[in-house]
């Protein structure tokens, strides 16, 4: 019994430091969401029912997807409170706090390059009646005259804006669903709003508690050059996709590597063979000799079994002892 309870701690652990990813950073001066009237053709019309996750587009290079529901079933409603309350204590942006408690799943959308400044586009379906932005800080935006299927959009008013990774636009979808975008991302998201969902966008797995989608990018030529091996093993490197989820004996990642070729994909797997054989810290040899890595062509799979005392002691906020 004890193992189990460390098990849904140690799950509950690792969704805190996934949903920490889509809490607000600091940034610079945020550029300020601009109107976007759509062109409504004449003639009957058909209209297009819009998912939650539609509204990520393909510019947002990792998407996470966090099942909070799966979450409350598995680990419990206290677990769930508790791990909702972490998040929520270092979250500044009051339309995310009211919005995560009424969740059952959470879309985070994040582009790695930009990932201090803030860029995001965070999508949380779940009950979300009653839900209404403050009129005195949110005014209806002329977007969404072009969009259809009770969908209604929302910006700041003024200068409330004041950091790039504020959110500058609200999407509601109804009762189901609310987009919280940050300023970068304001046409990218009227773009799909107005013609529909990108075909590239991150679609991580509806498995697991915390599943994740990495459609890898070339690095900055700046890094590139400061980093010539890390380019190398970038660049070979199509997708990456993966899933943890909740065991008896703590919490299993399944993830795959999807290599450009087969070449690409063998410098992926001889890079993570070197790190799990060349660990020094006795504290987490073991942890490494179960990570077990198989290519297949140009796919790396990877299965790895995370103990929950040890899970618990790396993302604990006190000292790992």
């Amino acid at each position: 019994m004890r193992a189990a309870r460390d098990a849904r701690a140690a799950a509950a652990a690792v969704v805190a430091a996934v949903i920490a990813l889509a809490l607000p950073a600091c940034g610079g001066a945020a550029p300020r969401p601009e109107a976007q009237r759509a062109r409504i053709p004449d003639g009957p019309r058909i209209v297009r029912r819009i998912e939650p996750a539609d509204l990520l587009p393909a510019d947002l290079d990792l998407v996470v997807r966090v099942d909070v529901a799966r979450m409350r079933a598995g680990l419990g409603q206290a677990a769930a409170d508790e791990l909702a309350q972490r998040a929520l204590d270092e979250a500044p942006d009051e339309a995310l706090e009211s919005a995560l408690r009424r969740a059952d799943v959470v879309w985070l959308g994040l582009r790695l390059a930009d990932l201090e400044e803030g860029d995001r586009v965070v999508v949380l379906e779940g009950r979300m009646a009653g839900l209404a932005p403050d009129p005195d800080r949110w005014a209806p935006s002329p977007v969404a005259e072009g969009v259809q299927g009770g969908v209604a959009v929302f910006d700041r008013r003024g200068d409330g804006v004041a950091a790039r990774a504020d959110t500058a636009r609200i999407v509601a979808l109804g009762d189901r669903a609310v987009a919280l975008v940050s300023a970068a991302e304001v046409s990218s998201v009227a773009r799909v709003l107005r013609d529909g969902p990108d075909e590239r966008r991150g679609d991580p797995a509806a498995e697991g508690l915390v599943s994740l989608d990495l459609r890898a990018r070339r690095l900055p030529a700046s890094l590139a050059r400061r980093f010539p091996s890390a380019f190398a093993l970038v660049a070979g490197v199509e997708r990456v996709r993966a899933v943890a989820s909740l065991a008896d004996e703590g919490v299993r990642l399944d993830a795959e590597i999807v290599g450009v070729d087969p070449a690409g994909a063998g410098r992926a797997r001889r890079f993570l063979e070197v790190l799990r054989d060349n660990v020094e810290d006795v504290r987490y040899a073991e942890l490494m000799k179960a990570l077990s890595i198989e290519q297949v062509e140009r796919t790396v799979r990877l299965r790895w079994l995370f103990p929950a005392p040890l899970v618990l002691a790396l993302l604990s906020r006190g000292s790992p002892g």
